[in-house]
């Protein structure tokens, strides 16, 4: 089973993960230190997170425990995806 962390004001989609079997750990709005040692915490095999650019940012680098070659993180603004490296 699929075991996602959704960090943010995301109820519809931990709803729609939980009708499609994911496990969804649900922390609603978090800062990054939190949301990072959530995220350590629960051993997830995906973070989601709904906030600001910086805060993406920030939560990325925030997960000293996840190597480097295993983030990818994808920020999507009012429709502008674009990918944050790490």
């Amino acid at each position: 089973m699929i075991r996602v962390v959704l960090v943010g004001d995301l109820p519809a989609l931990a709803r729609e993960l939980r009708d499609r079997g994911v496990e969804v750990v649900y922390t609603g709005p978090l800062a990054p230190g939190p949301a990072a040692a959530v995220a350590a915490q629960e051993d997830p095999d995906a973070v989601a997170v709904a906030d600001h650019a910086d805060a993406v940012a920030a939560l990325v680098d925030d997960i000293p425990v996840v190597p480097a070659a295993d983030v990818l993180a994808w920020v999507d603004t009012a429709g502008d995806r674009t990918h944050h490296p790490r």
